[in-house]
């Protein structure tokens, strides 16, 4: 029979770890601790309140959702997870089990309890990304578009590690093979990690979601993340900042430095972030829906910076939002 298990329970995070080990987005943010997640540093941070929930079947895990519910600073009620969207979960291998665990029983009790969710908290805004795992639009969107939400389609651009250095590098355009060359050339490279890595360092990294520096910085200095910095005759000029969970890593955010020189500095770091990935048995690179600072830069050769560049498969992923009146 399935149930709805909510982190009250004391065998959530147990179902929660079993959940995350099987679910093929694999993001280490909504993988993190609730209890790290809700710390930062911002004098006026909000109070999150977690309401992430689970549907199991025997023992197994289904279905999860990564949610919070907090007040803006317009006093508005928000759900979303700690500062950035709210994302579904799912078993993939419940999918491909014989046995069909992914049936409309599992669907209904999900969507049951979001509507239940969303009749209690009453939210003002609703933030939420359906990673469409294995091809499936998740039925929490379904909710949301019932009640009016608005889905923007969002590319992720994945690339398969598992692969040989050789073969990732031929998976590259021309161009792309061309820039990571010089970069490797010109650019002094280096890896920020573990006890080595300060949460102030974040902020050089680009743009990223409010209230996530901490948090950032507790899967860095736990092993499950890295910055990569370049510098160009002693001068930083760029900064990419990655999070993986040994199995898929992250591209969180990559940055030009404002008033550095005209050349692609992006590229070799990016490709070191692969290599430092691959060296941490993790089997895909995702570009995700990450801020990339010279994206609508032109580099010096003339070709605009593109995820597609470095080669893999585009995976469409839906960001749904839903904003009512502040009555």
């Amino acid at each position: 029979m399935h149930a709805v298990i909510e982190t009250s329970d004391s065998s959530f995070f147990q179902y929660s770890d079993k959940l995350c080990a099987n679910d093929p987005v694999q993001n280490p943010i909504y993988m993190q601790q609730r209890s790290e997640s809700q710390f930062t540093n911002d004098d006026n941070r909000s109070e999150f309140t977690d309401r992430s929930f689970l549907v199991v079947l025997a023992e197994e895990p289904i279905f999860g959702c990564s949610l919070t519910m907090h007040l803006d600073e317009q006093g508005r009620k928000c759900i979303g997870y700690f500062g950035r969207e709210a994302s579904s979960h799912m078993n993939q291998a419940t999918m491909q089990a014989t046995s069909n665990s992914f049936r409309p029983e599992a669907i209904r009790l999900l969507q049951e309890h979001i509507n239940q969710l969303i009749e209690e908290i009453q939210p003002h805004a609703i933030n939420y990304l359906d990673p469409v795992s294995c091809g499936v639009m998740s039925p929490i969107t379904q909710v949301l578009l019932e009640k009016g939400a608005i889905p923007i389609v969002q590319q992720a651009q994945i690339i398969d590690l598992s692969i040989s250095k050789r073969d990732l590098q031929r998976s590259m355009t021309k161009s792309c093979r061309g820039m990571v060359a010089w970069g490797r050339r010109n650019l002094d490279i280096k890896i920020v990690s573990g006890d080595r890595f300060d949460a102030s360092l974040v902020d050089q990294a680009g743009e990223i979601y409010p209230g996530e520096r901490v948090t950032y910085a507790a899967l860095i200095k736990k092993g499950n993340g890295f910055l990569v910095q370049g510098h160009y005759k002693g001068e930083l000029v760029s900064n990419g900042l990655f999070v993986h969970n040994n199995k898929t890593c992250h591209l969180i955010s990559a940055e030009k430095m404002s008033n550095s020189i005209d050349r692609p500095v992006l590229h070799a770091l990016i490709w070191e972030a692969m290599l430092q990935s691959r060296d941490r048995h993790c089997s895909q690179f995702d570009f995700g829906s990450s801020t990339i600072g010279s994206s609508s830069e032109r580099s010096s050769s003339g070709v605009d910076f593109s995820a597609t560049s470095f080669g893999g498969a585009s995976h469409a992923r839906l960001r749904v939002t839903l904003d009512r009146e502040l009555s």
